[in-house]
């Protein structure tokens, strides 16, 4: 599609006065990455260095028993935990301008920088893909392991295949693929189901738009008012309180699922010194432009998959 031109005749008016251009970006592409605003502001982790990340899991009990007398005892040794293996992911953002236009982009003539305006938007470009690999299902193996592929009970997960024995059980999530209409009573057994057995509790709860609001609809109704708030009421709120969990909608959520995460059992881990990070600029050996990249290092990882849960096939 065409960007917008200036066809005016240069007459005495156009001639004899500036054009306003207000200084401010404003977004008409990106929507909502409540997930990685979550995790990038509250879960984020700054790791210096390192070939990988690992996080250690509690697979199996040691051996143990009522006694009498004395004993015996088991004297076999076992093993009960291992490290879940984590890869760095990185992603960049490109900018790359020609040298007239940052020559133009300069002096009293600048409305607005445009080096300024170009990282702006590589952040929200990388944001942008980074809110779409939380939910990576593994087929793109170049970006962090998504949510559909951490809470799982197939496949494998931080190098661990899951399976019907200890270790491969320990590393399966709560998954529910029966589908029908999203109600509250529907998520509220799924958290109980990723609580190991009301011990912890999912704290965030995302989904899309179009679920959000059928949850948000059926809720609704079920807000009460009093005399002491007044001739006006607010209604609605900022995301659904389910059991201390809060429900929001995502944009990069897939059609028809929510998950279910606690917070306490996810670590988003960032690359210190590479967290959007300025490669540049650099200038071409053989024309006159420049160009550099923004650069973020990142993975993510759900130490206890059994924590979470994943519904999908849900509808309005």
């Amino acid at each position: 599609m065409p960007l917008p031109t200036d066809s005016r005749t240069i007459n005495d008016v156009v001639s004899a006065t500036l054009v306003e251009v207000r200084p401010d970006l404003y977004d008409g592409t990106f929507n909502s990455n409540s997930l990685l605003a979550r995790l990038y502001n509250k879960e984020k982790v700054l790791l210096d260095g390192g070939d990988q990340v690992r996080t250690n899991l509690v697979y199996d009990k040691l051996p143990g028993d009522w006694y009498t007398g004395l004993g015996p005892f088991s004297i076999a040794t076992k093993e009960t935990w291992t490290q879940l293996v984590f890869d760095w992911k990185t992603i960049y953002a490109e900018i790359t301008l020609p040298g007239i236009d940052l020559f133009k982009n300069s002096g009293p003539h600048k409305q607005f920088d445009l080096i300024a305006g170009k990282l702006t938007v590589a952040r929200m470009t990388i944001a942008d893909k980074v809110g779409t690999a939380l939910f990576n299902d593994g087929t793109n193996s170049a970006a962090p392991i998504g949510l559909r592929q951490a809470i799982n009970t197939t496949g494998s997960y931080g190098g661990v295949t899951r399976g019907t024995d200890a270790l491969g059980t320990a590393v399966k999530g709560n998954v529910d693929t029966t589908g029908g209409s999203i109600t509250v009573p529907f998520i509220n057994n799924l958290q109980g189901t990723a609580s190991a057995g009301g011990a912890q509790k999912c704290d965030l709860l995302m989904t899309t738009q179009v679920l959000y609001d059928a949850v948000w609809a059926r809720t609704q109704p079920q807000q009460r008012f009093s005399a002491k708030d007044g001739p006006s009421w607010d209604l609605g709120a900022d995301y659904i309180n389910i059991n201390g969990a809060g429900l929001t909608a995502d944009s990069h959520v897939p059609t028809g699922y929510c998950f279910g995460i606690n917070t306490d059992f996810a670590e988003f881990w960032v690359g210190q010194g590479y967290d959007f990070y300025f490669r540049g600029p650099y200038p071409f050996p053989d024309q006159d432009g420049f160009t550099g990249q923004v650069i973020f290092y990142c993975a993510l990882a759900l130490p206890s998959p059994r924590m979470h849960f994943s519904a999908s096939g849900l509808t309005a």
